[in-house]
Order: structure tokens, then C-alpha cells, then sequence
């Protein structure tokens, strides 16, 4: 079951090398052991269905009594989310997950002993009807197929304990279904499902999230079993009452629905741990909920509450509540009475202050306040020993007290976007503090005693008014991310080369007017970002800079494009996009010695063309030039054969090359705001790409057979007096001529003699060649048969594809 987990304040875009990324993580479904678990995912490999039997069939031959599983079970994307417990028998399991199925193998129903058996993540539409020979079955993963229906005789599958049919189509279940007396684990997320007709008995884990449910059978009061069970995402209005009356329901969630209130039934739930009902419509909870005693996790967040009863108190057990974006504009101070509390979420609400008694809640190792109307935060907070995380960021807070130096197990710290004038004494004493957030404030001078803070590896304090880089950050040796971007800074203190760990640095939107030569020492930077300052030139020394694989330089001052940053071989993403920066008219040929480019922006600049040497660019996959001036694309760019992503909006492009048809992993287009002929301009419009290509590449075709008419109209037309003076427009070479001499057929040699001339211009395309063709007829003075030419080419252009 997925659990709603609270949001912490992130920033609207976070870095590729950010330290402290936090991952979501599956949670274990019921019955199988936290320790010890490993999940069954297989490498995706698609194989038809012939393949496979003869694998199995081989299999069988080499272990008659056994079916082993695959070498590799891991999968780096996605696969079963039910757990095994390790050390579990795989004598009797067959993976056929990953590989691309749209039937099941013959030969899988030939081993009646199959205990465990994995479908997950192929293209099953049914399920064949001999699973049910499979009487042995315990456990049987088909999550991530494309079944609508399961077949009635899975009925027969009476020892089956484990069945996960999430993310498929299913409308219902088969009335045999409630034949399936030993099923313990039943997962039907993300399907189309109306209701659940069933009341299975032995069930102890239920999930339907993601379906159409509005209510539920009142049989499920026979469901006494079940300890887990997550309609998330479904239709519901009303709370069922039903789920009131089963009395071993531990962990009940109801997210993502409309519910505007709770039953007061709801006390029966006496052995309820976990309740999440995140995403409602709730105003209020009934004095009768806070009679579940035992109920240790409670998320309740995005609804509409306005006060919580006093009655919160009785929550003894509570460890985990998430009250956040609610209407709460106070408190109640008995919630303080809940002191085995360890995360207390209530960011995003109208709260003025926190309640009065918060210092007793000594286990607190969270508290999230983030975007409420604080002015000040209560000097009790330095009770809270066991504080590891506190935000307080999009409040109103002008200090924070120096008795906070006293929570001294803080690790992370959001006080962004408050309006803090000082850097706060009390963060220096926080000696085991690893990230920090001061955005958005008016800090403009860095006190020494930061310097203390020595475990440091994640600093924003962008958006505040720093005019220098203080040489006290010099002294954190394991940061890795620095934020200073958008302060008033114009300079680097040589000591910065101190900073070993340090990976990502942001300085845009300061007041640096050159490159500073300081941040070269910082070997071991990986990204960069020095955009919309007034830097004129980079310095050579920029090569020293050998591990970064991302720069932005874009809205500067440069007065040519800075070759400099050619010699970083390593950078992966180049960024020179001159919105607001001095236009950049030209790209050098060196280019290509960004041997590991994948991604370039050369957007709003006055580019004209660019370099013949971008399809050497071998591994580029983003390539972003809109807003310049570019009329004609290079044919290597049609080498460009990592390329997924191109946007050439807004130029001057009248065609395109031909060979884009060979870029095969080519996904998002963009030629919007061009001068394209019809009907490529209403084909690009569409952005649909294969359309595009398919005209492009019969475009070609047509302009190769416009050609070659085109040549035999010429061969039949000049006469033999003109034949040399010909050659000699057709800047032949004389021993090319001379070759020619041996030709007696004069229509055969004028052929040969186009033949030369057009492998000489092999760098052009068919239309370009018939077009300069057109432009020699015309220097040699032949205007009727310049005149037939042009005739056939405007006849050509009049045929649609």
C-alpha cells in the first residue's frame, strides 16, 4: 500500500547533483517481513511466445522437478510490487516478467507444481484458461498487462495466497472468483473497476486504489481478517460505514476521494494504526474518532479542517501526524499531551503560532510549519532535543532565537523565504546541521561563526542581498551544493579552492563583469551556472575545470562565442542562450571537441547557420536553437543519430534536409515560426514527427527523379558547339573534360559530364542542385532550355505527397 508521504519544502527545480535528494520507497505489503526483502523484478527483454516454450522446454529437460528462477531478478524500472521474503523456496518459481508476452508459454501449465509464478510488466490482454491446472499456484503477479478480465477458471487455483492484478483494465471479477477461500494478498490497483461484489474471508491485505468505486458491499463485515486495506484514488462521497466493523483493521487509507466527514462508528476501529485520509474534503473529525487509542500514524492533510478537538489528547500512541494544508488558524495545546509524537506536519495552513506547551513533545524528530503567518517562533523550541528537521519556510519570522542552538541533533533546516535580516547565531551551534536553506530573506553579510558548521554539504542563500562570497564558506570542505545565485556578489576570494567537495555552484544573477579565474581551482565541480551576469570573456583556465559535465553561461556579454569552453571534454550540457545577453552571430568548428555533449542550448542568439562539425556530436540528445536566424540546416546534422529532442522555432528555415528521416530516436520536434513551403509547414504545425519525416524522405525521392529528368532535358537540348563552353560553366576539370573525349554520342557525354559535376557536389542537396543547374543554364545564355527546366522544376513543386 502507498502511503502519502508529506511533502518536505523543496525548491521548484532541483539539481541533477543535489546531495540530499530524498526517494520515495514501496512500502512492504502485509504479511511479509521488513527484514530481509527483496524485490522480484526481471531485466526487461521481449521475446515471442515460440522463444520462451522452447526455453522452458529446455529448463524442464535440464531439472525435471524444479523451475528455477532467472539469474538476474533485479530490475532497474519497474516490476511486482509484492516483496519475498529472502530465503523463501524458489525451487517451484517461474519469472516471466518483463519480457514482452502476449500470451502465456504452453509449456507454463505443464508444471502442476508451480507454486510462485510472475507475469508482471508485459502485454497479456487474457489469461489463459489453463491456469487454472495450476492448482499448486500460491502466488501469481500480472500487475502491468492489459487484462480486462480475469477467466472464471482461476477459481481452481484454491491454495492461491497472493494475487496482484494492479495497473491492468479489469471492469469486474468473475462470481468465481469468491472461490478463492485461501487468498491472504489481494492488490487490484489502478484498474477500471465500479464495485467489489466480494466478501473474501481470508483476506488480510485488500488494495483498490485508482478505480471507480462509490461503495462498498455490506457483506465485507464478514472480512474479519483483514489488516490492510487502501481504496485511494476511487469515487467515493461518503466514508463506508461498513469498514467501521472490521475489527482487525490495522492500517486502513482513503485518499484522494471526496469524504466530507467520518461516521462516529468510526471508534469501533479499536486495533486501527495507521489512517490516512489525505486529499478529502473533511471539515471536521468527530469527537468519536480520537477514541482510537492505538492509532500511531494519522495523515489527514489537504482537507478543509479548522479545528482540532481537545480530545487529540487521547492519541497517546501517535508518532506521525500530518495535518497540513488545512485552514487551521491555531492549535489546540493538548495535542502537546501527545509526547511519543515524532513528526508533526501542519506546513501550508494560517497558523499565527505554535501551541503554547510544544516543548513537551521531547521526541519530536520533525516539524514541518512551512508556509503559515509566523512572526516569531517560541523560545520552547530548544526543548525539542530530538529535533532533526525543522521548516519554517514562506512565513513571516524576523529572528530566530538563539535558544534553538540547542537542538543540537538538527541535520536539516528550512528557513526560507521569511524576513531574517541576519544570518541566525543559533544555526553555528548546530554542529551536526547538513543542509540548509536561507533563500528568499535579506541576509547581507555572513557572520564568522558559520564556519563552525563543519558537516555542511547543501547551502541556499540565494535570493538575499550578499555582496561578496564570503571566505567563510571556504571553509566547509564537505559541501557539495551552493546556492548564491541572485544576490549582488562580484567577485571570488582566491581561498575557494578549499572547497573540495563542492559539485554544483549557482552565481547567476549576480554582478560578476568577467569570468572569475578563482572558481577554475575547483577540480571537482560538475555544474556551473554563471548565467545573467556581464562577464565579456572565460579564461583559459577554465580547462582546469576537468570533471564539470554541466555549464550555463547564457545573458552575458560576450562578444564572440567563448571558444574557451571548448576544452572541457568532459561537460555534457552547454547552455549559451542570449535572451537578454549580447546576440551571438556565429558558432566556431571546434564545437564538435565536446566529445560528451548531450544536451546544447543556443537559443535567442543572431545565429545564421550552424557548424558543419555538430554531427560530430555523436552522443547529443537535446538540441535547442530556436530564436536565431538560421535559413539552412547542416546535412550533418542528419548524423545526429542520439538526437531525441530538437526545437528550431522561430528562424529562417525555407526546408528541411532530407536525411532527418534517418534520426530514429528523434521524439519532440519543433519547427514552429519558420518560412517552410506547404505542405511541410502545416505537417511541422502538427509536430507530429512521423508524418513529417515520411514527407521529407519522399520529398528527396521526388527531388532525385526532378533531377534526373532534368538532365535528360538538358542532354537532348545542347548542341555540340556548346558542349565545352558548357563544361567549363560546370567548373568541370579539364582532365574530367578530356575523359569525356572517348564519349562519341553526344547526349551520353553531356549525361557523363552532369554525372561528374554532381558527385563533385555531393555536399548539396537534390533541390539545391537543381536550382544551381537552373543558375548555370542561365550563365551560358540557352533561356529556352533554362526556361523548359524551370517549367518541369514549378510542375514537380505542384505535386502533394
Amino acid at each position: 500500500m502507498t502511503e502519502n508521504e508529506s511533502k518536505s519544502d523543496l525548491p521548484a527545480e532541483k539539481h541533477e547533483y543535489e546531495s540530499s535528494a530524498e526517494r520515495n520507497v514501496s512500502t512492504v505489503p502485509q504479511g511479509v517481513p521488513e527484514a530481509g526483502v527483496r524485490k522480484l523484478r526481471s531485466t526487461s527483454d521481449t521475446k515471442d511466445t515460440e522463444e520462451l516454450n522452447q526455453e522452458l522446454s529446455e529448463a524442464f529437460n535440464a531439472r525435471p522437478d524444479t523451475l528455477s528462477s532467472a539469474e538476474n531478478p533485479e530490475s532497474a524500472e519497474k516490476g511486482s510490487t509484492f516483496l519475498m521474503p529472502e530465503g523463501k523456496d524458489d525451487n517451484f518459481t517461474l519469472r516471466l516478467n518483463d519480457k514482452g508476452l502476449q500470451d502465456m508459454p504452453v509449456l507454463t501449465f505443464e508444471r502442476q507444481k508451480l507454486k510462485h509464478l510472475f507475469l508482471h510488466n508485459n502485454e497479456l490482454k487474457t489469461l489463459h484458461l489453463n491456469v487454472g491446472l495450476l492448482t499448486n499456484l500460491e502466488i501469481l503477479l500480472l500487475e502491468r498487462n492489459r487484462l480486462t478480465c480475469l477467466p472464471p477458471e482461476i477459481a481452481f487455483l484454491h491454495k492461491l495466497e497472493v494475487l496482484n492484478v494492479s495497473h491492468n483494465q479489469l471492469l469486474n471479477l468473475p462470481k468465481e472468483f469468491s472461490k478463492l477461500v485461501n487468498l491472504k494478498e489481494l492488490f487490484l490497483n489502478h484498474n477500471n473497476m465500479d464495485e467489489f461484489p466480494f466478501a473474501l474471508r481470508s483476506l488480510e491485505t485488500l488494495e483498490l486504489a485508482g478505480n471507480k468505486l462509490k461503495t462498498l458491499p455490506d457483506a465485507m463485515v464478514d472480512m474479519e481478517k483483514l489488516k490492510v486495506f487502501n481504496i485511494d484514488s476511487n469515487h467515493f462521497s461518503i466514508f463506508p460505514r461498513v469498514l467501521c466493523y472490521l475489527p482487525n483493521l490495522v492500517k486502513l487509507s482513503i485518499c484522494q476521494n471526496s469524504i466530507q466527514s467520518l461516521p462516529k462508528d468510526i471508534k469501533e476501529l479499536k486495533k486501527l494504526e495507521e489512517f490516512s485520509i489525505s486529499n478529502n474534503k473533511l471539515i471536521f473529525l468527530p469527537v468519536q474518532f480520537f477514541q482510537l487509542t492505538k492509532l500511531k500514524d494519522f495523515r489527514v492533510d489537504d482537507n478543509k479542517l479548522e479545528y482540532l478537538s481537545d480530545k487529540v489528547e487521547n492519541l497517546r500512541e501517535l508518532r506521525f501526524l500530518n495535518l497540513a494544508k488545512n485552514l487551521f488558524k491555531s492549535l489546540t495545546d493538548n495535542l502537546c499531551n501527545c509526547t511519543m509524537l515524532k513528526h508533526l506536519i501542519i506546513h501550508d495552513n494560517q497558523l499565527t503560532q505554535l501551541p503554547a506547551n510544544i516543548h513537551r513533545l521531547r521526541n519530536l524528530k520533525e516539524l514541518s510549519v512551512s508556509r503559515n503567518q509566523l512572526d516569531s517562533l517560541d523560545e520552547q523550541v530548544s526543548h525539542l532535543k530530538n529535533l532533526s528537521k525543522i521548516e519554517l519556510s514562506g512565513n513571516a519570522l524576523t529572528y530566530v532565537p538563539v535558544e534553538l542552538k540547542d537542538c543540537i541533533r538538527i541535520t536539516k533546516a528550512d528557513l526560507s523565504y521569511n524576513k531574517l535580516s541576519q544570518f541566525p547565531n543559533a544555526l553555528c551551534a548546530l554542529f551536526d546541521l547538513k543542509y540548509l536553506k536561507l533563500s528568499g530573506n535579506s541576509i547581507s553579510e555572513i557572520i564568522p561563526g558559520i564556519s563552525d558548521i563543519k558537516d555542511l554539504e547543501h547551502l541556499e542563500l540565494n535570493k538575499n542581498k550578499l555582496s561578496s562570497f564570503s571566505a567563510c564558506f571556504c571553509s566547509f570542505t564537505k559541501l557539495v551544493y551552493l546556492d548564491l545565485s541572485e544576490n549582488e556578489i562580484n567577485s571570488i576570494p582566491a581561498v575557494v579552492s578549499e572547497m573540495k567537495s563542492l559539485q554544483v555552484l549557482l552565481l547567476h544573477h549576480n554582478k560578476f563583469d568577467s569570468f572569475p579565474e578563482e572558481l577554475c581551482t575547483l577540480k571537482f565541480l560538475k555544474a556551473l551556472d554563471m548565467s545573467n551576469n556581464q562577464i565579456k570573456t572565460i579564461p583559459l583556465k577554465i580547462s582546469n575545470l576537468e570533471s564539470i559535465k554541466d555549464l550555463n553561461v547564457s545573458d552575458n556579454q560576450f562578444t564572440s562565442f567563448p571558444s574557451e569552453v571548448f576544452h572541457l571534454s568532459s561537460l555534457e550540457k552547454l547552455t549559451v542562450s542570449q535572451m537578454n545577453g549580447l546576440k551571438l552571430t556565429q558558432i566556431p568548428e571546434e564545437l564538435s571537441k565536446l566529445v560528451c555533449l548531450r544536451e546544447l542550448d543556443i537559443s535567442h542568439n543572431a545565429l545564421k547557420e550552424m557548424p558543419e562539425s555538430i554531427g560530430e556530436l555523436e552522443y547529443l540528445v537535446h538540441l535547442i536553437a530556436n530564436n536565431n536566424d538560421i535559413s539552412q540546416l547542416p546535412k550533418s546534422i542528419t548524423s545526429l543519430r542520439n538526437l531525441q529532442h530538437l526545437d528550431l522555432s522561430e528562424n529562417r528555415l525555407k526546408s528541411l534536409p532530407a536525411g532527418l528521416h534517418h534520426l530514429h530516436m528523434l521524439k519532440d520536434i519543433n519547427f514552429d515560426g519558420n518560412s517552410l513551403s506547404e505542405p511541410l509547414q502545416d505537417l511541422c504545425r502538427g509536430k507530429q514527427l512521423y508524418p513529417i519525416l515520411c514527407y521529407l524522405e519522399s520529398a528527396n525521392e521526388r527531388d532525385e527523379k526532378i533531377l534526373r529528368k532534368m538532365i535528360e532535358v538538358i542532354a537532348d537540348n545542347v548542341a555540340s558547339e556548346n558542349f565545352e563552353f558548357f563544361c567549363q560553366k560546370l567548373q568541370l576539370r579539364q582532365a574530367d573534360i578530356k575523359s569525356l573525349e572517348n564519349t562519341s554520342a553526344l547526349k551520353l557525354k553531356i549525361i557523363k559530364a552532369l554525372d561528374v559535376w554532381i558527385s563533385e557536389n555531393q555536399d548539396l542537396t537534390y533541390a539545391e542542385m537543381v536550382d544551381k543547374l537552373i543558375r548555370i543554364l542561365v550563365m551560358t545564355g540557352m533561356y529556352d532550355l533554362t526556361n523548359e527546366v524551370k517549367a518541369l522544376k514549378l510542375y514537380s513543386q505542384m505535386v502533394k505527397f
